[in-house]
C-alpha cells in the first residue's frame, strides 16, 4: 500500500509496532513512528494516534491489520474529529471480523459456504460435530487472534481428539472458535474478489486465483495470478452490499468439485500484502480509497489486466526447499511464474530497501542453520 500511494505522490507516513515492518523502510515512507501494538494494548494504540492529531489533522488514517481495524473502527467517532479514517464503523467491522457473523449473513443471502458450526460455552462437541467428517477445520472466529496467541491461521483436524485439543487450546488462549467443513481440492480452487465499494456500489473490482499458498491448502499466499473468475462477482457484491461494508475488501472463495460451487471463506477489509498485484494490473486500490475519501472522486471504469503473476519471493523460495512445500507439482511448474509477467511482494528495482533488510535477514538466518550443522571439532 505504502508503494501505491508514494507512487502518486502522497506522503505515506508509516505507524508501526515491529521493528521488522517493511513498510518503514520503503522510500516512500515519508516518516515511520512506532506505535503500542493493538492486539496487546488498543487502547494506548488508539491514545498514540490521538496524540498525533496536532501534526497530522486532516490526514487520512488507513489501518492494514484486522488488530488495527478493530480498534480504528471501534474508535471512530474519536478519530473522525481530527483524521478522515479509511475505515467502517465497528456495527460493520465486526460483522465480518467475527466469522460467526459473516458465514450467518452468507446463508440468510443464499451465499455458498463450507459447513460451519459456532462453539458456544457449555455445547455438546461431540454431538454438535456429529454429521461433520473428518478432516475438518478449528478456526478462530477473530482471525488475528490466533495468529497472535497459538501461531498459524486454523488448525486442521483429523480426528476427535485433535478436534477436542485444538478447542481446548483456543479456550485456553481465550479464543472463540467455529468448526468448519474442509473443502478439498489444491490451493488453484482458492480466488480473491477484491473491491472498493461506495455507498453507491462498487467503483472498481478485480479477481485473482491463488497459485500456491505456504504451506500449501491452509498457509498465506505465495503466488497469485491475476485472472477472470466472474462466478463470485455476484455473490461477493450481494455480500458485500449486506454488509452495508464501504471501503477495499477482499473476499475469498474456494471451489467445491464436489458440487461445482465456488464457497465463501471470508472477508477482510483491508488492504492487504498481495495489493501490488492490482496496481500492477491497473486498479490502483490504495490512490482510489484515498481520492474517494479526501476529494469524493469516482474512478473511471476499469478494467484489469489479467495473467501477471504476484509472487512472495522468500515464501516461495523456502517452500519450494521442502517435499511438502512443492506439494508434487514439477521444476517447471514451480519455475513458471518467475518467467511469465509478475510483481514481487518485496523486491523492486525503483525501491530497494526493504529487499535489501530481508536478504540480509535471510542470509543471517542461513547462516546460523549452517553453523549448527558443522560438528564441532573434538581436541
Amino acid at each position: 500500500m505504502t508503494r501505491g500511494l508514494g507512487e502518486r505522490g502522497v506522503p505515506v507516513i508509516v505507524l508501526h509496532w515491529d521493528d521488522d515492518d517493511l513498510a518503514r523502510l520503503s522510500r516512500y515512507a515519508t516518516e515511520s513512528i512506532k506505535v503500542p501494538r493493538p492486539e496487546f494494548d488498543g487502547d494506548a494504540f488508539v491514545d498514540r494516534l490521538l496524540s498525533l492529531a496536532d501534526r497530522f489533522a486532516g490526514a487520512v488514517v488507513i489501518p492494514t491489520t484486522d488488530a488495527a481495524v478493530k480498534d480504528v473502527a471501534s474508535n471512530k467517532s474519536r478519530l473522525e474529529r481530527h483524521f478522515l479514517v479509511d475505515c467502517p464503523s465497528w456495527e460493520v467491522a465486526e460483522r465480518y471480523i467475527d466469522k460467526r457473523y459473516t458465514y450467518e449473513l452468507a446463508a440468510e443471502l443464499g451465499i455458498a459456504a463450507p459447513r460451519t458450526l459456532v462453539l458456544t460455552a457449555g455445547a455438546d462437541l461431540d454431538a454438535l460435530t456429529a454429521e461433520l467428517d473428518f478432516p475438518c477445520l478449528v478456526k478462530p472466529r477473530e482471525s488475528h487472534l490466533w495468529s497472535e496467541r497459538l501461531g498459524g491461521k486454523l488448525r486442521v483436524v483429523q480426528s476427535r481428539d485433535e478436534m477436542h485439543a485444538a478447542c481446548a487450546a483456543a479456550h485456553a488462549a481465550g479464543l472463540e472458535v467455529v468448526i468448519q467443513e474442509l473443502i478439498p481440492g489444491p490451493d488453484h480452487h482458492a480466488v480473491n474478489y477484491n473491491a472498493y465499494r461506495s455507498a453507491s456500489g462498487v467503483l472498481a473490482d478485480c479477481t485473482a486465483r491463488k497459485i500456491r499458498q505456504g504451506p500449501p491448502r491452509f498457509g498465506l499466499p505465495r503466488v497469485v495470478l491475476s485472472a477472470d473468475v466472474p462466478e463470485v462477482v455476484a455473490p461477493a457484491r450481494r455480500l458485500l452490499e449486506s454488509l452495508d461494508l464501504e471501503g477495499f475488501a477482499c473476499t475469498e472463495f474456494k471451489f467445491d468439485a464436489r458440487d461445482g460451487r465456488y464457497k465463501l471463506l471470508e472477508v477482510n477489509g483491508r488492504h492487504n500484502l498481495s495489493s501490488m498485484l492490482s496496481i500492477r494490473c491497473g486498479i490502483n486500490f490504495p490512490w482510489i480509497s484515498y481520492r474517494h475519501i479526501v476529494a469524493n472522486e469516482i474512478p473511471p471504469a476499469l478494467t484489469a489486466r489479467t495473467g501477471i503473476f504476484w509472487i512472495d519471493e522468500w515464501l516461495e523460495l523456502s517452500q519450494n526447499r521442502t517435499r511438502a512445500g512443492r506439494d508434487g507439482q514439477s521444476p517447471r511448474r514451480l519455475l513458471h511464474p518467475w518467467v511469465r509477467s509478475h510483481v514481487f511482494a518485496v523486491f523492486d528495482r525503483s525501491d530497494i530497501a526493504p529487499f535489501r533488510t530481508v536478504a540480509r535477514a535471510v542470509a543471517r538466518d542461513a547462516a546460523r542453520v549452517a553453523a549448527r550443522r558443522i560438528p564441532k571439532l573434538s581436541r
